[in-house]
């Protein structure tokens, strides 16, 4: 197997900085509609038409289906027997984008020797979670970002006396709440003076928290450094020797 990891910006549209030396070359596809349709029919189409009408997601995805093609070809295969199937729904991991295989006709009938995905940042996100670290991009802004937000403080000289061996469990809950649960719960906060959050693996499972423990507000603040966790497009080469028909 051999394998690339082409890291890429989530809110760029995975555009490509060389597409455009490629946009004009055709490949063979052979989309999930046909195949769903009963068909294996091809489609001869350029990769900039394939991207422009989101048969395929995005220009970094397009950009390796041609490099794949160009690879194989010069290696000796038969432009004839080569086509990009794309996966079906059924297929696909959850969290891919999108995904095709270079398949190969041979003696065993059609076989998958390069698969390319858009892996979103499922890598990344499962790396992180098992190391620990960020594993983020940095990049300065051009322009400092105002970010209107709810921000939650945790009295910590209370929190770790109430919560003991639990604290790190519950504060981790507490950061990990979405913006729009944290506007609702400084709603309860100022109409309870308290409010209850899910905690997995901590007493039943709920958490009760004062007024004298937590505080909500909205605030602004300026963000100068964007952080992003990048998306993956993974080619994947199977380098085994197959008979052609």
């Amino acid at each position: 197997m051999a394998e690339i990891e082409h890291f890429v910006d989530p809110e760029s549209g995975k555009k490509h900085s060389k597409f455009n030396e490629v946009k004009d070359i055709k490949l063979s596809l052979l989309n999930r509609n046909t195949q769903l349709a009963g068909s294996t029919k091809v489609e001869e189409v350029t990769i900039g038409e394939a991207v422009s009408t989101k048969l395929v997601d995005n220009e970094t995805l397009g950009y390796f289906l041609v490099r794949i093609q160009q690879f194989l070809l010069q290696l000796g295969v038969d432009r004839l027997k080569l086509r990009f199937r794309q996966h079906m729904a059924n297929e696909m991991a959850h969290y891919a984008a999108d995904c095709w295989d270079a398949e190969l006709f041979t003696s065993y009938g059609w076989i998958e020797c390069v698969g390319c995905a858009d892996r979103s940042a499922y890598d990344l996100t499962v790396h992180r979670e098992a190391t620990g670290q960020p594993l983020c991009v940095r990049e300065t802004r051009a322009e400092p970002l105002k970010i209107e937000e709810f921000q939650i403080d945790i009295d910590k000289k209370k929190f770790g006396p109430k919560f003991k061996k639990d604290a790190k469990t519950v504060e981790c809950a507490v950061d990990a709440l979405t913006q729009d649960m944290r506007e609702k719960l400084s709603l309860d906060l100022q109409k309870h003076g308290k409010i209850t959050i899910d905690v997995k693996g901590v007493g039943n499972g709920k958490v009760e928290l004062d007024k004298d423990l937590v505080k909500i507000e909205r605030r602004t603040r300026i963000e100068h450094v964007r952080e992003y966790l990048p998306h993956i497009v993974e080619p994947s080469f199977e380098l085994v020797a197959y008979c052609t028909a």
